[in-house]
Protein backbone atom coordinates (compact mmCIF):
# COMPACT_ATOMS: atom_id res chain seq x y z
CA UNK A 1 0.00 0.00 0.00
CA UNK A 2 1.22 3.50 -0.83
CA UNK A 3 0.34 6.64 1.13
CA UNK A 4 0.53 10.28 0.06
CA UNK A 5 0.12 13.57 1.89
CA UNK A 6 -0.54 16.92 0.21
CA UNK A 7 -1.66 20.28 1.52
CA UNK A 8 -4.44 22.59 0.43
CA UNK A 9 -4.25 25.96 -1.29
CA UNK A 10 -6.05 29.27 -1.71
CA UNK A 11 -6.36 31.50 -4.74
CA UNK A 12 -4.07 34.33 -5.63
CA UNK A 13 -5.39 34.65 -9.19
CA UNK A 14 -8.40 32.69 -10.42
CA UNK A 15 -7.66 31.15 -13.83
CA UNK A 16 -11.25 30.85 -15.03
CA UNK A 17 -11.16 34.16 -16.91
CA UNK A 18 -8.25 33.39 -19.23
CA UNK A 19 -6.34 30.34 -18.01
CA UNK A 20 -3.76 32.43 -16.14
CA UNK A 21 -3.65 31.46 -12.48
CA UNK A 22 -1.73 31.64 -9.23
CA UNK A 23 -2.22 29.95 -5.88
CA UNK A 24 -0.69 29.66 -2.42
CA UNK A 25 -0.14 26.44 -0.48
CA UNK A 26 -1.71 26.37 3.01
CA UNK A 27 -1.56 24.07 6.00
CA UNK A 28 -4.84 22.14 5.68
CA UNK A 29 -3.89 18.59 4.70
CA UNK A 30 -5.19 15.68 2.67
CA UNK A 31 -3.97 12.09 2.97
CA UNK A 32 -4.68 9.26 0.56
CA UNK A 33 -3.71 5.59 0.51
CA UNK A 34 -3.91 3.29 -2.49
CA UNK A 35 -3.67 -0.47 -2.90
CA UNK A 36 -3.89 -2.24 -6.23
CA UNK A 37 -6.20 -5.24 -6.51
CA UNK A 38 -6.28 -7.91 -9.21
CA UNK A 39 -9.94 -7.51 -10.16
CA UNK A 40 -10.83 -4.34 -12.15
CA UNK A 41 -12.94 -2.74 -9.42
CA UNK A 42 -12.54 0.65 -7.74
CA UNK A 43 -13.46 1.12 -4.09
CA UNK A 44 -12.98 4.75 -3.08
CA UNK A 45 -13.67 5.58 0.55
CA UNK A 46 -13.79 9.17 1.79
CA UNK A 47 -15.29 10.67 4.92
CA UNK A 48 -16.54 7.31 6.15
CA UNK A 49 -18.46 6.41 2.99
CA UNK A 50 -17.80 4.88 -0.41
CA UNK A 51 -17.99 7.27 -3.34
CA UNK A 52 -20.29 6.55 -6.25
CA UNK A 53 -18.83 5.18 -9.51
CA UNK A 54 -17.36 7.83 -11.79
CA UNK A 55 -15.92 9.99 -9.00
CA UNK A 56 -12.88 12.21 -9.51
CA UNK A 57 -10.53 9.94 -7.48
CA UNK A 58 -11.68 6.92 -9.48
CA UNK A 59 -10.99 8.72 -12.76
CA UNK A 60 -7.47 9.57 -11.55
CA UNK A 61 -6.77 5.91 -10.84
CA UNK A 62 -8.27 4.72 -14.11
CA UNK A 63 -6.15 7.14 -16.14
CA UNK A 64 -2.95 6.04 -14.41
CA UNK A 65 -3.64 2.32 -14.74
CA UNK A 66 -4.63 2.71 -18.39
CA UNK A 67 -1.50 4.70 -19.23
CA UNK A 68 0.73 2.10 -17.62
CA UNK A 69 -1.14 -0.84 -19.13
CA UNK A 70 -2.18 -2.34 -15.80
CA UNK A 71 -5.41 -4.35 -15.86
CA UNK A 72 -6.09 -3.92 -12.17
CA UNK A 73 -8.34 -2.04 -9.80
CA UNK A 74 -7.75 0.09 -6.73
CA UNK A 75 -8.80 0.39 -3.12
CA UNK A 76 -8.40 4.02 -2.06
CA UNK A 77 -8.94 5.71 1.29
CA UNK A 78 -9.03 9.49 1.61
CA UNK A 79 -8.83 11.79 4.64
CA UNK A 80 -9.26 15.54 4.12
CA UNK A 81 -9.23 18.55 6.44
CA UNK A 82 -10.43 20.83 3.64
CA UNK A 83 -14.11 21.80 3.52
CA UNK A 84 -15.61 20.82 0.16
CA UNK A 85 -17.39 23.13 -2.31
CA UNK A 86 -16.06 26.28 -0.66
CA UNK A 87 -13.37 27.35 -3.15
CA UNK A 88 -10.55 25.94 -1.01
CA UNK A 89 -9.13 23.54 -3.62
CA UNK A 90 -10.45 20.39 -1.98
CA UNK A 91 -10.90 18.65 -5.34
CA UNK A 92 -7.37 19.47 -6.51
CA UNK A 93 -5.86 18.41 -3.19
CA UNK A 94 -7.75 15.11 -3.11
CA UNK A 95 -7.10 14.23 -6.75
CA UNK A 96 -3.41 15.14 -6.38
CA UNK A 97 -3.02 12.98 -3.26
CA UNK A 98 -4.76 10.06 -4.96
CA UNK A 99 -2.59 10.50 -8.06
CA UNK A 100 0.60 10.44 -6.00
CA UNK A 101 -0.44 7.33 -4.06
CA UNK A 102 -1.66 5.51 -7.17
CA UNK A 103 1.49 6.35 -9.17
CA UNK A 104 3.68 5.10 -6.34
CA UNK A 105 1.67 1.89 -6.05
CA UNK A 106 1.56 1.29 -9.80
CA UNK A 107 5.12 2.20 -10.79
CA UNK A 108 7.22 2.46 -7.64
CA UNK A 109 7.79 6.16 -8.38
CA UNK A 110 5.70 9.30 -8.04
CA UNK A 111 6.76 12.58 -9.63
CA UNK A 112 4.96 15.64 -8.29
CA UNK A 113 4.29 17.22 -11.68
CA UNK A 114 3.22 13.88 -13.14
CA UNK A 115 0.65 13.68 -10.35
CA UNK A 116 -0.47 17.21 -11.24
CA UNK A 117 -0.97 16.10 -14.84
CA UNK A 118 -3.35 13.32 -13.79
CA UNK A 119 -5.19 15.58 -11.35
CA UNK A 120 -5.79 18.12 -14.12
CA UNK A 121 -6.86 15.61 -16.76
CA UNK A 122 -9.23 13.81 -14.40
CA UNK A 123 -10.74 17.13 -13.28
CA UNK A 124 -11.48 18.11 -16.87
CA UNK A 125 -12.87 14.70 -17.87
CA UNK A 126 -15.21 14.55 -14.87
CA UNK A 127 -16.36 18.17 -15.27
CA UNK A 128 -14.99 19.19 -11.87
CA UNK A 129 -12.96 22.04 -13.35
CA UNK A 130 -13.16 24.02 -16.58
CA UNK A 131 -9.41 24.68 -16.78
CA UNK A 132 -8.26 21.56 -14.91
CA UNK A 133 -7.00 23.78 -12.07
CA UNK A 134 -3.31 23.24 -12.84
CA UNK A 135 -2.48 26.20 -10.57
CA UNK A 136 -4.31 24.62 -7.64
CA UNK A 137 -2.81 21.16 -8.16
CA UNK A 138 0.67 22.68 -8.44
CA UNK A 139 0.26 24.65 -5.20
CA UNK A 140 -1.08 21.59 -3.38
CA UNK A 141 1.83 19.42 -4.57
CA UNK A 142 4.71 21.91 -4.49
CA UNK A 143 3.73 24.31 -1.74
CA UNK A 144 4.66 27.98 -1.73
CA UNK A 145 3.36 30.39 -4.36
CA UNK A 146 2.89 29.13 -7.90
CA UNK A 147 2.12 31.16 -11.01
CA UNK A 148 0.84 29.17 -13.98
CA UNK A 149 -0.68 29.07 -17.44
CA UNK A 150 -3.44 26.51 -16.97
CA UNK A 151 -4.32 26.11 -20.62
CA UNK A 152 -0.71 25.25 -21.46
CA UNK A 153 -0.31 23.36 -18.15
CA UNK A 154 2.88 25.30 -17.59
CA UNK A 155 4.42 26.26 -14.26
CA UNK A 156 5.78 29.75 -14.90
CA UNK A 157 7.19 30.38 -11.44
CA UNK A 158 7.30 28.97 -7.94
CA UNK A 159 8.58 30.85 -4.93
CA UNK A 160 8.63 30.36 -1.18
CA UNK A 161 6.66 32.56 1.18
CA UNK A 162 7.40 33.78 4.72
CA UNK A 163 6.73 30.84 7.06
CA UNK A 164 5.54 33.19 9.81
CA UNK A 165 2.50 34.37 7.89
CA UNK A 166 -0.89 32.99 8.89
CA UNK A 167 -3.93 32.26 6.76
CA UNK A 168 -7.34 33.15 8.20
CA UNK A 169 -10.20 31.58 6.24
CA UNK A 170 -13.86 32.55 6.44
CA UNK A 171 -16.12 29.61 5.59
CA UNK A 172 -19.67 30.90 5.09
CA UNK A 173 -22.66 28.60 4.82
CA UNK A 174 -23.56 27.36 1.37
CA UNK A 175 -21.23 26.21 -1.35
CA UNK A 176 -20.34 26.38 -5.01
CA UNK A 177 -20.27 23.19 -7.08
CA UNK A 178 -16.95 22.84 -8.90
CA UNK A 179 -17.03 23.31 -12.64
CA UNK A 180 -20.55 24.77 -12.77
CA UNK A 181 -19.83 28.47 -13.16
CA UNK A 182 -20.48 30.21 -16.47
CA UNK A 183 -17.04 31.49 -17.46
CA UNK A 184 -18.62 34.32 -19.47
CA UNK A 185 -19.40 35.98 -16.13
CA UNK A 186 -15.71 36.81 -15.85
CA UNK A 187 -15.52 38.67 -19.17
CA UNK A 188 -16.16 42.16 -17.71
CA UNK A 189 -13.36 41.74 -15.14
CA UNK A 190 -10.92 39.74 -17.29
CA UNK A 191 -8.53 42.73 -17.73
CA UNK A 192 -8.36 43.08 -13.93
CA UNK A 193 -7.57 39.39 -13.53
CA UNK A 194 -4.91 39.58 -16.24
CA UNK A 195 -3.43 42.53 -14.34
CA UNK A 196 -3.51 40.51 -11.12
CA UNK A 197 -1.58 37.71 -12.85
CA UNK A 198 1.03 40.20 -14.06
CA UNK A 199 1.33 41.64 -10.54
CA UNK A 200 1.88 38.15 -9.14
CA UNK A 201 4.63 37.50 -11.68
CA UNK A 202 6.29 40.80 -10.76
CA UNK A 203 6.29 39.93 -7.05
CA UNK A 204 3.28 42.00 -5.94
CA UNK A 205 1.55 38.83 -4.81
CA UNK A 206 -0.59 40.25 -2.02
CA UNK A 207 -1.89 43.10 -4.15
CA UNK A 208 -2.65 40.53 -6.85
CA UNK A 209 -4.62 38.42 -4.38
CA UNK A 210 -6.71 41.34 -3.17
CA UNK A 211 -7.38 42.63 -6.69
CA UNK A 212 -8.37 39.14 -7.85
CA UNK A 213 -10.73 38.74 -4.90
CA UNK A 214 -12.53 41.98 -5.69
CA UNK A 215 -12.78 41.05 -9.38
CA UNK A 216 -14.16 37.56 -8.69
CA UNK A 217 -16.61 38.87 -6.08
CA UNK A 218 -17.89 41.42 -8.60
CA UNK A 219 -18.20 38.86 -11.40
CA UNK A 220 -20.05 36.27 -9.30
CA UNK A 221 -22.12 38.62 -7.16
CA UNK A 222 -20.39 37.60 -3.92
CA UNK A 223 -20.16 39.86 -0.88
CA UNK A 224 -16.82 41.72 -0.81
CA UNK A 225 -17.39 43.06 2.71
CA UNK A 226 -15.62 40.16 4.55
CA UNK A 227 -12.40 40.70 2.58
CA UNK A 228 -12.59 44.46 3.15
CA UNK A 229 -13.14 43.91 6.88
CA UNK A 230 -10.07 41.65 7.00
CA UNK A 231 -8.01 44.37 5.30
CA UNK A 232 -9.32 47.05 7.65
CA UNK A 233 -8.18 44.93 10.59
CA UNK A 234 -4.62 44.35 9.43
CA UNK A 235 -4.64 41.61 6.76
CA UNK A 236 -1.96 42.17 4.11
CA UNK A 237 -4.16 40.51 1.47
CA UNK A 238 -7.69 39.16 1.36
CA UNK A 239 -10.16 37.92 -1.19
CA UNK A 240 -12.55 35.21 -2.24
CA UNK A 241 -10.77 31.90 -2.93
CA UNK A 242 -11.64 29.99 -6.08
CA UNK A 243 -15.30 30.54 -6.92
CA UNK A 244 -16.11 31.07 -3.26
CA UNK A 245 -17.82 31.47 -1.00
CA UNK A 246 -14.74 31.10 1.25
CA UNK A 247 -12.58 34.17 1.80
CA UNK A 248 -8.87 33.83 2.57
CA UNK A 249 -6.80 36.49 4.33
CA UNK A 250 -3.01 36.58 4.67
CA UNK A 251 -2.18 37.91 8.10
CA UNK A 252 0.90 38.72 10.18
CA UNK A 253 0.94 36.83 13.51
CA UNK A 254 0.26 39.95 15.60
CA UNK A 255 -2.91 40.71 13.63
CA UNK A 256 -4.50 37.25 13.64
CA UNK A 257 -6.80 37.83 16.61
CA UNK A 258 -8.18 41.10 15.17
CA UNK A 259 -8.83 39.59 11.75
CA UNK A 260 -10.48 36.49 13.22
CA UNK A 261 -12.80 38.66 15.32
CA UNK A 262 -13.68 40.77 12.29
CA UNK A 263 -14.56 37.74 10.16
CA UNK A 264 -16.34 35.73 12.82
CA UNK A 265 -19.63 37.60 12.35
CA UNK A 266 -19.77 36.39 8.71
CA UNK A 267 -19.46 32.66 9.46
CA UNK A 268 -17.05 29.97 10.64
CA UNK A 269 -13.39 30.98 10.79
CA UNK A 270 -10.39 28.66 10.43
CA UNK A 271 -6.78 29.67 11.04
CA UNK A 272 -3.87 27.81 9.48
CA UNK A 273 -0.35 28.47 8.23
CA UNK A 274 1.25 28.80 4.84
CA UNK A 275 2.82 25.65 3.39
CA UNK A 276 6.14 25.73 1.54
CA UNK A 277 6.61 21.96 1.62
CA UNK A 278 6.41 19.51 -1.26
CA UNK A 279 3.84 16.75 -1.01
CA UNK A 280 5.19 13.41 0.24
CA UNK A 281 4.54 9.77 -0.62
CA UNK A 282 5.77 6.47 0.78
Amino acid sequence: MSRARVHGAVSIVNAMANGLGAALGVGLRVEASCRLVDEPVFRIRSGGRFLKPGSLPEKVCRLILEDYGLKKGCEVSIYSEIPARKGLKSSSAVSSAVALACLKEATGEAGLMEAAKYSVEASIQTGVSVTGAFDDASACLLGGIVVTDNFERRLIERRLVDDNLRIVILIPSGGMLSGRVDTSLFKPVEPLMRLAHRLALNGDVWLAMTLNGLAVSTALGLDSEPALEALRNGAIAAGVSGKGPAVAAVVRPQDVERVCRALFRFGRVVETGVCNENASVE
